[in-house]
């Protein structure tokens, strides 16, 4: 009888592409942030978007949604509108840099997910963001060339 035949190992992915991957992923979910009362993109934060891109085209599958959000100041009506109109900002920049928009969606929260629950300027700023969430392909992700 022949000696049993050990089947190979798969190959196992390369830590550098699993680390490129995962800045990938980071780039693509970053959020950007506003200035209060206001829904146009900073300078700042227009390479936060310059991140994106390469993310986006190296991966057609993705979809992903904005969500605008606001900080607490301003009634609800008003906070749901200024988070949608930055959500909107950020989908036309990455729409007028070649991105299809039909792979990316707009919603807003308004002043209802705050990441910071204090009440100054310092929670402020960082509820006055943009965040990206994949929504489809993000399982097969892979970092651009």
């Amino acid at each position: 009888m022949p000696p049993a035949r050990i089947a190979p190992e798969p190959p196992r992915p390369n830590t550098d592409s699993i680390n490129a991957v995962n800045r990938a992923r980071e780039a693509l979910l970053a959020a950007v942030y506003f200035d209060f009362d206001r829904s146009e993109l900073r300078s700042d934060q227009r390479a936060v978007l310059d991140a994106k891109i390469p993310v986006l085209r190296a991966n057609p599958g993705v979809r992903i949604r904005i969500e605008g959000n606001a900080d607490e100041r301003g009634s609800d009506e008003y906070n749901l509108a200024l988070g949608m109109r930055r959500a909107q900002a950020t989908r036309k920049y990455l729409i007028d840099n070649g991105i299809d928009a039909g792979r990316i969606d707009v919603a807003s929260n308004g002043e209802e997910k705050p990441v910071c629950q204090g009440h100054d300027e310092d929670c402020w700023k960082q509820n006055r963001r943009d965040e990206s969430v994949i929504v489809a392909g993000g399982d097969r992700l892979v970092a651009p060339r």
